[in-house]
């Protein structure tokens, strides 16, 4: 049995904070350092930063005495402003010889992004000799590893429509008005910012669709609507009835050889309380899957903290966490044996070993 995976944590937000209090209670995992962007948390303990007995580990903003330390991977957990500003960071890790996971969008990031940046992420993964993978629970785990693995009991596929419903009701209200909870319609879909960050994560998921079944997309297309609510809500802050309570972003890839339907449909809809779910769906289903094919397939999938009671968070340290959070740092943690051992450069997805395909033979 090999000694534990040196772990950097690159970014204690909610996300990084989450990684370093699961890496504290494994023996597979060691934190030995920690990248803060805030001031106000240099020179703490990751440990006390949790609200858990120190680690040994003292956060620092100094990102280049960071990468002048011994470690297997960097976990990276920036926080993600919708417009790719994360490339310059992760490219300097990885020139510096670090292998990085993140679970921001850049799955598959070559069936997407612009040949530039292509060409600078296999440089820096060459001079440095490291891995760069990017998963998470959405893009990877469900859309991708779950999800495509059920058309593997397709003999022929016509659509395939996945909607993820988070319930924004224990977010902090500022970053919910931020991105335009309760505004009028008009007014919030003049805000890019949400538009950006979904779309980025929607087009690596259509993208990886569209490698993964083996067809060739002859359009895509992507909308976003914002629902309004027809009575006040209360929390997590104000919103008057008229105002919107859900925003709902989506992408479709089209392949006009199999209909005039959309192939793959990605939803996302953030909402405010049951009242507010997309007709059809009821409360704490977490995504829903449909596959019109030969058989057809419905799937509804829940996180909970437990199947046997109604609580909604984790305690972990000061923090209380809904389980899709840590369902969205874990497929990064488990792919880090992968990344080590994996040879230099962008990693591909874990994609499902079988799968319905337009045309196997390819």
């Amino acid at each position: 049995m090999r000694d534990p995976y040196k772990v950097i944590i690159w970014g204690p937000g909610r996300m990084g904070s989450i990684c370093i209090w699961e890496m504290s209670q494994s023996p597979a995992f060691e934190v030995v350092g920690v990248k803060a962007y805030s001031p106000a948390k240099e020179g703490i303990d990751a440990g006390k930063l949790i609200g858990i007995d120190p680690l040994g580990v003292i956060a620092t903003c100094d990102g280049d005495a960071l990468l002048q330390l011994d470690c297997d991977c960097v976990v990276y957990t920036a926080h993600d402003e919708g417009t790719f500003h994360t490339d310059d960071e992760i490219l300097a890790i990885l020139r510096a010889g670090k292998n990085v996971v993140t679970p921001l969008p850049y799955q598959n990031a070559q069936l997407f992004r612009e040949e530039s940046f292509i060409q600078q992420l296999n440089a820096a993964c060459e001079e440095g000799q490291s891995t760069f993978y990017s998963g998470g629970i959405d893009p990877d785990l469900i859309p991708n590893r779950v999800l495509l693995a059920l058309t593997g009991g397709c003999a022929d596929v016509k659509s395939i429509h996945l909607h993820e419903n988070w319930d924004c009701s224990e977010a902090a209200p500022g970053p919910l008005q931020y991105i335009g909870f309760g505004q009028p319609p008009e007014q919030a879909r003049k805000i890019e910012v949400s538009q950006n960050m979904a779309a980025n994560f929607m087009r690596s998921i259509v993208k990886t669709a569209e490698k993964v079944l083996g067809v060739r997309y002859d359009r895509i297309e992507q909308s976003h609507d914002y629902v309004p609510t027809p009575a006040d809500i209360d929390k997590p802050f104000p919103i008057k009835a008229g105002t919107v309570a859900r925003i709902t972003h989506r992408m479709q890839g089209f392949c006009d050889n199999i209909g005039s339907d959309p192939l793959f449909t990605i939803e996302y809809h953030w909402l405010i309380g049951d009242t507010m779910l997309p007709k059809g769906t009821a409360p704490g289903q977490y995504y829903v899957a449909t596959i019109e094919g030969r058989p057809s397939m419905r799937m509804t999938l829940d996180f909970c903290v437990s199947n046997n009671s109604d609580e909604r968070f984790f305690n972990m340290g000061n923090m209380e966490v809904e389980p899709s959070y840590i369902a969205t740092i874990i497929p990064c943690v488990q792919a880090i044996p992968h990344v080590v051992s994996a040879p230099p450069g962008p990693m591909d997805s874990f994609d499902p070993s079988l799968n319905w395909r337009q045309d196997p033979r390819r």
